[in-house]
């Protein structure tokens, strides 16, 4: 295990952010961060993470900060890492392998890992070109099946497949002079998974939500959702890295505890500049959630970037229709993770400082953007018995949500 990184921001070039150091007892991680003097005394200098204010004490705390762990992989990146470190004929991976162990050009969001040698960790040789699509997904496939090879799993990481959260299979790619993310379908989706991710982010972007530039790409039998990287400035390779924040991380929370849309919008209300405006898109999102039976809401699912020096709302990502009508949201709206979730928007509408007018224009076009699905899947090519088998838990949905709002 590394004993300790410097932890810089990208973009800031003089100094690092501060030191992390890690201890490893019993098979757990724990970590010390300090700033450094220089950054905490620096004008434009600004919190890392709501557990890490700006000052001169070193912080403590039981693995990784949620600034480092939104830098860091999930489940689908954590899996890659521990493949390859068993094929390496090493097993118990520990968090600073996930941390350290994913391509730096490809990591999550703006900060960098720097070793005492000077070196940033990871830094890999770039960003594969997007022919390399059928190549990486077909890689992908073979780690889903259990049959991937130690090539396989390099070829993937060196891809940046490991940098980004989820558990969906991922590699990053460029086209263009931009740096792209690219979502694989799964041998074991149940549905055109990524066809209808693409579908529910034409929705949001009909509702005035902002969303990455996207595009489908049929590969054979499966097929990839490629997207724009909105920490990224313009989604260049060479585009300055841009702060980003989970809510987890804002709420100070874990991995799989379920909180509240109420809760979000307590903390965004201090954090975010333009709290107003932020908290009016925060409740569009949660509409759209209710609306289109996106579930698996959960907090890594929904993030801030800090852009001019302000925090706000990064672009809606990962917004999933569930078909299954009696599936339990992950993010529960004024304590409701089920068939109430509709009838308590108006309670999170005045948690955001929406009047009720306000909140029944809000809903009023998101239901008109949602009112769409049906074309937008037509034209994202999803299979008929598929748009039919959506259609019972989408439609009961916005009756719902039209029923609260008396639209």
């Amino acid at each position: 295990m590394v004993p300790s990184v410097e932890v810089w921001l990208d973009g800031r070039d003089s100094s690092p952010v501060g030191t992390a150091r890690f201890n490893l007892r019993r098979g757990a991680v724990s970590t010390s961060f300090q700033y450094d003097p220089s950054y905490a005394a620096s004008p434009d200098a600004f919190a890392m993470d709501p557990a890490l204010p700006l000052g001169s004490g070193a912080f403590h705390a039981a693995g990784t900060f949620g600034c480092m762990r939104d830098s860091a992989p999930d489940r689908w990146g954590r899996r890659l890492i521990e493949k390859r470190l068993r094929a390496e004929g090493r097993f118990g991976a520990d968090e600073c392998d996930y941390l350290l162990g994913v391509s730096d050009i490809a990591r999550q969001g703006a900060l960098r890992y720097r070793a005492a040698d000077g070196r940033f960790l990871s830094e890999g040789d770039g960003v594969p070109p997007a022919v390399e699509l059928p190549g990486l997904i077909a890689a992908s496939n073979e780690v889903a099946r259990g049959s991937a090879g130690l090539e396989a799993i390099k070829a993937l990481l060196a891809a940046g497949s490991g940098s980004l959260g989820g558990a969906r299979p991922k590699a990053s790619v460029s086209d263009g002079g931009r740096i792209l993310l690219a979502k694989f379908s799964h041998p074991g989706d149940e549905w055109d998974a990524m066809a209808w991710e693409k579908t529910a982010l034409d929705v949001a972007a009909a509702a005035g939500i902002p969303v990455p530039g996207r595009r489908l790409v049929r590969l054979g039998a499966g097929s990839a959702l490629v997207l724009e990287r909105f920490d990224r400035e313009g989604s260049l390779v060479d585009g300055a890295r841009v702060p980003y924040m989970s809510a987890m991380t804002l709420l100070g929370c874990a991995d799989g505890e379920c909180r509240d849309y109420a809760e979000v919008a307590e903390e965004l209300a201090v954090t975010a500049a333009e709290a107003g405006r932020e908290l009016a898109g925060l409740f569009r999102r949660a509409v759209l959630s209710v609306c289109m039976r996106n579930t698996d809401d959960h907090l890594r699912n929904l993030g801030l970037v800090r852009e001019r020096g302000a925090w706000g709302l990064s672009p809606a990502f990962d917004v999933n229709p569930d078909p299954d009508p009696t599936s339990r949201r992950a993010t529960t709206v004024m304590g409701e993770d089920g068939g109430g979730d509709a009838a308590a928007l108006a309670g999170l509408a005045a948690y955001c400082g929406l009047s009720g007018g306000a909140a029944a224009g809000e809903a009023r076009r998101v239901v008109g953007a949602c009112e769409g699905w049906r074309n937008a899947a037509r034209l994202n090519g999803c299979p008929p018995a598929e748009v039919d088998a959506f259609a019972a838990s989408i439609e009961g949905r916005l009756d719902a949500v039209r029923r609260a709002f008396r639209l």
